[in-house]
């Protein structure tokens, strides 16, 4: 039995419709059928719309999901004093199943607030690919690898993402994917960035990866290199893989932007954890108008300090109003737009979600607009979701036709349960570090 959604308020993200349209929505198995008018009811599960929008679930293109187990713990630190006195020290002591039960705590947060797809980076990652197998959600993984100077763990850190990909990649029709995960250029050396390219373009997978993040990262790299990260990334080919997501991208002089542009790099754009963490703000409106793809991420819950793809928005359409002065900076329409199609391109995957459009994976979210922040509720849809919107006013979260939260009830995790291991965990972390 399918969805039939009727008479319902529709943002599609498909530029051959009109922005906003009032139809009905019908759902088959995995796909949307049909959007039109009068679709007749049949044996479908109807869902009457006054009062209620739909749209593409949003795309998450940068997390470390289960990071949600360390919320709070480095608040108020610049980045590498951030990562090299609190985050790396503590996620040494985690072990597989903390980092399954991190994954199922971020990935419910994500559902609650709407997202439908995420691109992930951590260590164990087979844990994070084995809560999405179970809870539906769409993910890409990608294994953070630093290098060592140790052969037999660094030859081993290549083995598992072989063996992940083996294990995950095209999973469920593609709703798993794998890439590889070269965590920074400060934290590989050459050689081994060099040995993840020839995996991604050998087993045709894109890669992921942190790239001028911070003023320091791209100063570091011009004293000791000679060129800008992304220069130096594209003087070492990894830029020729088959896709390059590129997490933060802050500091982009022209020559690095035209670098961006022809390789067709997309750009994963975390306002709040860059503004968090004291990084900066990337002029994304710049890399946008010059046809660059860029998506919104959260990144952590550890340096955000949520997931909450909604909030994202706002933060990112109003910091380039105000970075740029100008208030037509990145306007309601391009932001929601870099949240799902263009998401789904810097993923590499707009040709089945991203948008609501017959043929497409049913990915979608339901708003209840019956709320006294959306009236007068005729009109404007769109800016009042990027500016009004809440992420509890989302009612329903769809991934390839099955509902995974209904009603702000998920289907597919025990909350309470999972709430109780996280507690179970950080207690024993607690004691480890007395």
């Amino acid at each position: 039995m399918g969805y039939l959604f009727k008479n319902i308020s529709i943002i599609t993200m498909d530029d051959e419709r009109q922005p906003v349209i009032i139809s009905d929505l019908l759902i088959e198995g995995s796909k949307i059928s049909r959007i039109d008018t009068n679709i007749p009811k049949m044996a479908h599960k109807v869902i009457e719309g006054k009062n209620l929008l739909v749209m593409p679930g949003f795309i998450n293109t940068h997390t470390h999901v289960s990071m949600s187990l360390l919320r709070g713990y480095g608040d108020d630190l610049e980045l590498f004093e951030w990562l090299s006195s609190r985050i790396w020290p503590i996620e040494a002591k985690l072990t597989k199943n903390d980092v399954y039960v991190g994954a199922k705590l971020g990935i419910a947060e994500m559902l609650l607030s709407g997202t439908t797809t995420f691109l992930d980076m951590y260590q164990d990652m087979e844990m994070v690919g084995k809560a999405s197998q179970e809870i539906g959600i769409r993910c890409h993984l990608s294994r953070g690898t630093i290098y060592t100077g140790i052969e037999n763990k660094d030859n081993e850190a290549l083995k598992q993402l072989e063996e992940l990909i083996d294990k995950f990649h095209d999973y469920d029709e593609g709703r798993i994917k794998v890439l590889a995960g070269p965590h920074a250029i400060y934290t590989n050396n050459t050689e081994f960035l060099k040995a993840q390219l020839e995996i991604a373009k050998r087993r045709n997978i894109g890669v992921n990866i942190h790239v001028s993040e911070t003023k320091k990262e791209n100063e570091d790299a011009i004293l000791s290199l000679g060129k800008t990260p992304i220069a130096y990334l594209d003087e070492i080919g990894l830029l020729d893989a088959p896709y390059v997501v590129a997490a933060h991208m802050i500091y982009l002089n022209k020559e690095d932007q035209k670098i961006v542009k022809n390789k067709k790099i997309g750009i994963a754009h975390n306002p709040k954890s860059n503004l968090k963490l004291g990084s900066g703000i990337a002029n994304v409106q710049k890399y946008i108008s010059d046809g660059i793809k860029v998506g919104i991420g959260t990144d952590g819950a550890a340096s955000n300090n949520n997931l909450d793809m909604l909030s994202e928005l706002q933060y990112a359409s109003l910091l380039q109003k105000g970075l740029n002065l100008d208030a037509t900076s990145l306007n309601a329409y391009e932001t929601l737009k870099m949240a799902t199609i263009e998401g789904a391109k810097v993923l590499n995957i707009s040709d089945r979600v991203g948008m609501l459009k017959e043929g497409y994976d049913a990915d979608l979210i339901m708003f209840d607009l019956n709320q006294p922040h959306y009236y007068p509720i005729e009109n404007s849809h769109i800016s009042k979701i990027v500016y009004s919107g809440k992420s509890s006013d989302i009612i329903m979260t769809m991934v390839k036709g099955k509902t995974l939260m209904v009603n702000r009830e998920l289907k597919t995790i025990d909350l309470d349960k999972t709430y109780n291991e996280v507690s179970e965990i950080i207690e024993r972390v607690h004691k480890e570090n007395d």
